[in-house]
């Protein structure tokens, strides 16, 4: 009997942990598989909301970077200086001007200065036009001036004065910041010295301010409108050939003759230079000579004499 009862404590101890067991087992797995359907309902939301954030914009955003956010990295536009110099030659030198001038009105540009040469019957023969176009239809505007005729040289070149304009722009910001500063200071200003001493730093840093505006004028200008040198000329002509050189006696008699041709058109042409000078001499000097040759020959008259005294 008491071998009965022990037997049938001990089966329950077993069967009761084997009940423990499967159900910690089942909890477990529950917790499992909650925490895999968890993950698989998040991953089909993230998936949409991607595929709605790339079709929102037709691209897919890119990751920012790290150690910085993209919003806070705007983007810069590139201030680029071009200038550049074109030659053409052409027969008609003067048309070719006018159709230059023609061209760069029409691409909104304009003649800055132009210099032009002509022969003795007076047409034109050479053209330099510094020119001034926007710098977007640069290239177009060098393309169409090519046109004008055989294109016989060309440079261009390129600079970036994208930090210079950031900088002054900079700047200017920070100088317009001070003179608010300033104002401020001088309105709240009590004594003279305090309002020399303010007036003295807003006037210097307005100076400064206006300096910085005309540097940021001129970097405008340079960068929204390219410099364009145009060179118009007549086709070149063949150099003649070169004389050959003669020897001999002939060659020498030649040569001698013409060097003694040319020393007598010297002393003629000095002559006849000095030719009225000494005409001049000549009506004064001649009459003059004359007088003191005629002077010094006159004798001297000779001074009366007493009458003697009578004889005692």
């Amino acid at each position: 009997m008491t071998r009965t009862r022990f037997t049938a404590a001990v089966a329950g101890v077993i069967l009761t942990a084997a009940v423990l067991l499967s159900g910690c087992s089942g909890e477990g797995g529950n917790r499992s598989s909650g925490k895999a359907d968890s993950g698989s309902a998040v991953a089909p939301e993230q998936a949409q909301s991607q595929a709605d954030g790339a079709t929102a914009d037709g691209k897919v955003p890119a990751a920012p970077k790290s150690g910085g956010n993209a919003a806070d990295q705007p983007t810069v536009t590139r201030a680029i200086i071009k200038t550049g110099s074109l030659s053409i030659e052409a027969d008609d030198v003067d048309a070719q001007r006018q159709k230059a001038i023609g061209i760069v009105t029409g691409l909104n540009g304009q003649v800055v200065t132009e210099d032009s040469g002509s022969d003795l019957d007076g047409g034109i023969t050479r053209a330099n036009l510094t020119l001034k176009v926007p710098t977007a239809q640069y290239e177009t505007a060098i393309q169409r001036l090519s046109g004008l005729g055989k294109r016989t040289a060309i440079h261009q070149e390129s600079t970036d004065a994208t930090e210079a304009v950031v900088d002054v722009a900079s700047r200017i910001s920070t100088q317009r910041a001070g003179l608010e500063r300033m104002r401020a200071l001088l309105a709240k200003a009590t004594t003279i010295g305090e309002i020399v001493s303010v007036e003295s730093e807003l006037t210097r840093r307005e100076s400064d301010l206006e300096a910085l505006l005309a540097k940021q004028k001129a970097l405008a200008g340079q960068t929204e409108l390219a410099t364009l040198n145009l060179v118009l000329s007549e086709p070149g002509k063949a150099p003649p050939a070169p004389k050959k050189e003669e020897t001999g006696f002939l060659a020498g008699l030649k040569g001698g003759w013409n060097a003694f041709a040319a020393t007598v058109t010297v002393l003629l042409t000095a002559l006849g230079a000095l030719l009225p000078f000494l005409v001049v001499f000549a009506l004064i000097g001649i009459p003059l000579w004359r007088y003191r040759h005629r002077f010094r020959r006159t004798p001297a008259t000779a001074p009366a004499t007493g009458a003697l005294p009578p004889a005692e």
